[in-house]
């Protein structure tokens, strides 16, 4: 019995003991298969793994970094880290690395990195690396995004230069006047902001042409640029318009320090009223300049201010001179007060009309949608638009000329957009062309309105997103019909609040498109951060699609990233066949402009809508449709510097 039950025990032991030994052949064989597996993924990943031991030597490297780096795993193996990134960049680098292992791993189980890496031919590379904590060291997974940050700052500059000249645009400028009031020197009264009116430009334009303007305003930029200092700025603020921002200086005294800004701002004048060999032929312009100092708490925005009215005081002085801010040109901006009560007055009188100009598909021609525009119909039956809202105001209340010609450049398309314009008409422009549209869809015409609203309009507590759903209810309009263009605005507009805007009205249906892309507000923040169904081309950049390679090149990049996106594309102002064509090679969806049509009042909208489509130009001369008093063809504008004349209704 003895030696059964130990014969049986042993037996056990040895089939347990077997049994134990066939479970670890398939878990070694399982484990095998996962390793294999795990390093197939990490050596076949296009992204560049890599582990660091705790004191920041690199311990293994996977083979993507030859495609990637330009360099030899094995050849990385036991570099240090550091030695590898940017000096630059090394100290932000190491603080976020230190921080992220300091943090707990169930709140943060990993941290995102980017920094420049050098590559195999002591380029630096911009890489994105996202890191995880390994043994007291890292696991980093790279990979080089130097295209995309390329392209990001390429958008980034042409959404903050001014796309002619390459100068700093208005929004640009306006950041670099805060930054300077606001700096470590704030309220060092040396800083001064200069405002520069080309006077006789527009007589450029109208004898020889809106290229030899352009080329004009080119060399005007480039000997701006030259005659101001290192640390000042040189802008471009639109039209014939320049800006120079003036550094003060804390080793003088005030009397000095103006003299000195006055000094260079009579060397400027000087040398923008010399004469331009433009075209082949010798033009000459002269330069009324506005200088406006800063003072303790003053405003970006007042400084600015200041600066322009003292350049239309050079400009109503007898132009080509210099003139410094007064206290009491403040009357001006009283007289300029009056005349927006004037245009209050004519809004209630019933004295503004509504135009609608088509937005036409650059694929079948088809009416796509319309877009609203205010006109003021005077006493003697005149349209004006927009900025000539101001220069009618002008001959009887001294509003200045200078504004009424920015006016005509801003994208609101009612009167006095910008500073002055009256609330009221804002409002009147969106009540009517919802009410219009209304009308036009009970009618069987279902095509959406465009309308632009700036986006202080957008953020106003009285304004959408609640009474914008009203005004469609009350109307009967369907929410998809209206189609909101995002205006140039203030820049200072809270990004979060708006984007919160917007997305509660394409909640209602409402359509978001991004207006004036390509210069000003409506830069790559705006087409990152907002929720945006259309990107729509500036009309300056549309303009110089046909003559300029590099305005041509900055419109194909845009309408590719808006395809890459999903959205769809128009571009304002496409008055000629050729730019038609240009677009349409470029990707571009839809157009707007004198090549399809001009402003159409109420009656010959609807005629082009029983039409349903225009021709689409392939060649020809002359636009396919302007809508003239007669219906005969328009004079094309082949700029964008001045004003496109309008039909009457």
């Amino acid at each position: 019995m003895v030696v059964f039950t130990g014969c049986t025990v042993v037996l056990a032991l040895v089939i347990r003991q077997g049994i134990m030994l066939l479970d670890n052949i398939a878990l070694t064989q399982e484990l095998a298969q996962k390793e294999n597996h795990f390093r197939s993924l990490v050596q076949g990943s296009s992204d560049v793994i890599m582990i660091a031991d705790p004191t920041g030597t690199l311990r293994y490297v996977s083979p993507a970094a030859a495609g990637v780096y330009g360099r030899e795993a094995e050849e990385l193996v036991g570099t240090e880290l550091a030695a590898l990134i940017h000096p630059h960049d090394l100290g932000r680098v190491v603080h976020e690395v230190r921080r992220f292992l300091a943090a707990p791993p169930t709140e943060e189980p990993t941290t995102r990195i980017e920094c420049r890496f050098k590559s195999g031919c002591g380029d630096w590379l911009n890489v994105e690396s996202t890191v995880n904590r390994h043994q007291g060291g890292l696991i980093l997974n790279s990979r080089d995004v130097t295209e995309r940050v390329r392209l990001q700052a390429q958008l980034q500059h042409s959404a903050e230069h001014d796309p002619l000249t390459d100068l700093p645009n208005r929004a640009l400028f306006t950041r670099r006047v805060r930054r300077a009031l606001t700096g470590r020197r704030a309220g060092d009264r040396g800083a001064a902001v200069l405002f520069i009116d080309l006077d006789g430009f527009k007589a450029v334009n109208d004898t020889i042409g809106h290229q030899a303007g352009d080329e004009l305003l080119v060399e005007a930029a480039r000997r701006l640029q030259e005659s101001v200092r290192a640390g000042d700025t040189a802008a471009r603020l639109g039209g014939d318009e320049f800006a120079a921002l003036i550094t003060g200086d804390a080793g003088r005294d005030r009397g000095a320090r103006e003299q000195q800004v006055r000094e260079i701002a009579d060397r400027l004048r000087a040398t923008l009223s010399q004469p331009y060999r433009v075209g082949g032929t010798e033009v000459r312009v002269a330069a009324s300049i506005g200088v406006a100092f800063a003072e303790p708490g003053i405003t970006p925005t007042d400084l600015m201010r200041n600066a322009d009215l003292a350049m239309y005081r050079a400009k109503a002085g007898g132009k080509d001179r210099v003139e410094l801010y007064a206290p009491q040109m403040q009357a001006d901006a009283v007289r300029r007060a009056e005349a927006a009560g004037r245009l209050r007055t004519a809004l209630r009188g019933g004295e503004f009309a509504l135009l609608h100009q088509p937005v036409v598909s650059l694929e079948t021609g088809e009416v796509s949608a319309v877009a609203a525009q205010a006109r003021w119909r005077s006493g003697q039956g005149i349209l004006f638009t927009p900025a000539e809202f101001l220069r009618v105001a002008e001959q009887g209340e001294g509003v200045p000329a200078a504004e009424a010609a920015a006016a005509a450049h801003r994208p609101d398309g009612a009167p006095g957009a910008g500073r002055g314009r009256p609330a009221e008409i804002a409002r009147w422009l969106l009540e009517q062309a919802v009410r219009e549209a209304a009308e036009r869809h009970a009618a069987g015409h279902g095509v959406p309105v465009c309308v632009r609203m700036g986006a202080d309009r957008l953020l106003d507590r009285a304004g959408p997103p609640g009474s914008l759903e009203a005004l469609l209810r009350r109307h009967g309009l369907p929410p998809g019909a209206l189609v909101v263009e995002l205006a140039e605005s203030d820049p200072r507009v809270p990004f979060d609040e708006l984007e919160r805007r917007l997305a509660a009205l394409r909640r209602l249906g409402v359509l978001i498109a991004l207006d004036g892309f390509g210069s000003g507000y409506a830069g790559i923040g705006a087409l990152r951060r907002l929720p945006v169904d259309i990107l729509k081309l500036d009309p300056a950049l549309v303009a110089g699609v046909v003559e300029s390679s590099r305005l041509r090149k900055i419109a194909a990049g845009l309408l590719r990233i808006a395809n890459d996106l999903g959205m769809q594309s128009a571009a304002e102002g496409v008055d000629l066949p050729e730019q038609v064509l240009a677009l349409r090679s470029m990707g571009c969806t839809h157009a707007q402009g004198l090549a399809f049509s001009g402003p159409l009042d109420e009656y010959r909208l609807r005629r082009a809508l029983v039409r349903g489509t225009f021709p689409v130009p392939g060649g020809a001369a002359e636009p396919a449709l302007a809508g003239g008093a007669s219906g005969g063809a328009m004079a094309v504008r082949r700029g964008s510097h001045n004003e496109t004349p309008v039909p009457p209704t």
